[in-house]
């Protein structure tokens, strides 16, 4: 063979085995070219995972350009619905956010449809829709900061805040009665009274043979524990008899239970007397009667006294035969 021919045969055989590594290159290239852009789009379409910040606070997230919940986004949902039932919340706010891929007018949108989208999971686990408030921010409060145009996944979220209950309302404390006014003190009781006066009476039985006489004199009267019952009162008379067969000084003495009602500035009595008289002009003897009248009050602790007594005369039999009495008297009270 030829030198010529010998070289002709190298350069073709050189080209044919260039020729398939050639191709190889540009397979290669080829399929670089077409799983870049999907690599490209599987990063750009990661979802982050939802989470749980603290009690009242949870976060649901998306895909680029997704309003679809993932089941992980369901369960959170069901967790914020169910602390709003355990902690008696009046309300839950949710909040819609995107990244700052897109125009900023469109992220808006989006973000408010996201908030309505976890509402309505709300709704479906039994918050009632009057207690949920949504809100679309749009691209504002990026959870990761970025430049304008990224694609970020963490920043396509939803937080839910479930607010804390209203505290109860405080409970008035009972208002203290305040102390009643202390009004004028009650004078002390009066335990005693001391009246002294004139008294007269006529004797309507001096002596046996139905002889009368007059009687005139003054009466001293203490009266211990006065009051609407239970009063006694001690009576002492020193008198002088006339107009008799057996005129003379004399004396009365009595012991009394009283009755009398107090009416204010007036106070009337009713007594039962029991005593005995002596001295001229009398027969000695025990005397028993009814005695009525009246004390009216002048001024504090000063009283006038006015009485009408009979006094049966038990030496004599006939009820006639006793001693009408009449008096006047004025005393102090203590």
């Amino acid at each position: 063979m030829s030198t010529r021919r010998w070289q002709a045969r190298q350069s073709i055989c050189t080209g044919r085995i260039l020729k398939p590594g050639m191709r190889a290159l540009m397979v290669g290239v080829a399929i670089l070219a077409l799983t870049a852009p999907m690599a490209h789009a599987q990063t750009s379409g990661q979802v982050a995972q939802p989470e749980v910040l603290s009690d009242g606070q949870y976060v649901v997230t998306f895909g680029l350009d997704q309003t679809t919940l993932t089941a992980a986004d369901r369960q959170v949902i069901a967790q914020a619905a169910q602390d709003f039932r355990d902690t008696g919340s009046a309300r839950i706010t949710v909040t819609g956010y995107t990244d700052t891929s897109g125009s900023p007018t469109y992220n808006l949108g989006l973000s408010q449809r996201r908030a309505e989208v976890v509402a309505d999971e709300l709704e479906r686990n039994g918050v009632p829709a009057t207690n949920i408030v949504t809100i679309g921010r749009g691209e504002e409060n990026l959870l990761v900061p970025t430049a304008d145009g990224v694609r970020e996944p963490r920043n396509r979220r939803v937080e839910i805040v479930v607010e804390e209950p209203p505290p109860p309302a405080p409970v008035a404390a009972a208002p203290i009665a305040p102390e009643p006014a202390a009004g004028p003190e009650e004078p002390e009781p009066r335990r005693s009274a001391l009246t002294i006066g004139p008294v007269y009476g006529h004797n309507f039985g001096e002596n046996n043979d139905g002889g009368e006489n007059d009687l005139v004199g003054g009466e001293l009267v203490y009266n211990a524990f006065p009051g609407f019952l239970g009063g006694m009162s001690l009576k002492q008379s020193v008198l002088y008899g006339f107009n008799g067969e057996n005129d003379g000084l004399n004396g009365r003495s009595a012991v009394s239970l009283d009755f009398a009602p107090d009416l204010g500035i007036v106070r009337p009595f009713l007594s039962a007397n029991f005593g005995g008289v002596y001295g001229g002009g009398f027969q000695d003897g025990l005397v028993a009667g009814p005695e009525v009248g009246f004390n009216l009050n002048l001024i504090e602790g000063v009283e006038m006294r006015a009485k009408v007594a009979y006094d049966f005369q038990f030496r004599e039999l006939g009820w006639d035969d006793g001693i009408l009495w009449t008096g006047l008297g004025f005393g102090v009270a203590f």
